[in-house]
């Protein structure tokens, strides 16, 4: 019987699939459904919105951060999956106490894979996962193979104040893939507060908006103005879907198709 350990170290195995799971992790909700085990999950976060359709039809067991732990034991899930990142310690905690537990904490872009991988053996259906994990393995050799021009690039996640990624992020690793170099990637702690003068001492390239964590919108490019940076310059200033840059499942084999036609190529140099 394979093993599997997850992120908190955790020796796992599974004689039979879980038929009754609490996902409170967006993208491995998004990801379950879409390797077709939605019958199999008993409930979600709040913030699990992914897909739609199908998605708002199951039952919600509070935030990533606020679980509703009387909803969750009702629903009686024989397994709990989790981010050692996006839940707070002394949950994990509680839940590994009560519950059988998948702790998950991938933090570059190859680990989507593995991850994905761990799914396929939890759920006995290795096939299926795999289409979508040796996807991310080409791409990611693909890419590892090219010598692109890189240029620097800041990724923001929040406004009001700007906050931004440092290298020990699944978003870093994925930029610097696409050719991309973190103008903060030395900065601690992992995410941090940026101020005009240190965008301007950057001078970076690209500047990258998301629309998650904070939803950037087209009026906050203006926020740029007058910065004499070559993203400004040259207007490569971006607005775009967050999840392909910080989802980690299903969704990040699909992540460097759209960041390559809806940011690189689109990019203008002088």
């Amino acid at each position: 019987m394979t093993l599997i350990i997850d992120a908190h170290g955790q020796n796992l195995h599974f004689e039979k699939p879980p038929e009754r799971v609490v996902s409170l992790i967006p993208s491995i909700t998004e990801s379950l459904f879409e390797l077709g085990l939605g019958d199999r999950i008993a409930g979600i976060s709040k913030y699990c919105i992914y897909p739609e359709d199908r998605a708002r039809d199951k039952p919600t067991v509070g935030g990533q951060k606020n679980p509703d732990f009387e909803k969750i034991s009702k629903l009686n899930p024989d397994l709990i999956i989790l981010n050692e990142e996006e839940n707070k310690p002394e949950h994990i905690a509680l839940f590994k106490k009560n519950y059988r537990t998948f702790v998950t904490f991938p933090r570059i872009f190859v680990e989507a894979g593995e991850l994905l991988d761990q799914l396929g053996l939890i759920f006995h259906i290795p096939d299926r996962t795999k289409v979508f994990s040796e996807q991310i393995r080409l791409d990611h050799s693909r890419l590892t193979a090219l010598s692109p021009t890189r240029l620097r690039a800041l990724y923001l996640i929040w406004r009001n104040p700007w906050m931004s990624v440092n290298r020990d992020t699944f978003i870093h690793d994925i930029l610097s893939l696409v050719g991309l170099d973190n103008v903060f990637a030395n900065q601690t702690p992992r995410y941090f507060e940026v101020t005009r003068e240190m965008i301007l001492n950057a001078q970076p390239d690209v500047i990258i908006l998301p629309d998650e964590p904070y939803r950037f919108l087209k009026k906050h490019i203006a926020d740029f103005d007058g910065l004499d940076i070559p993203a400004v310059k040259n207007c490569n200033i971006f607005l775009t879907d967050g999840t392909y840059y910080c989802w980690y499942g299903t969704r990040t084999a699909r992540a460097i198709e759209y960041i390559d036609q809806n940011i690189i190529h689109r990019i203008v140099t002088c």
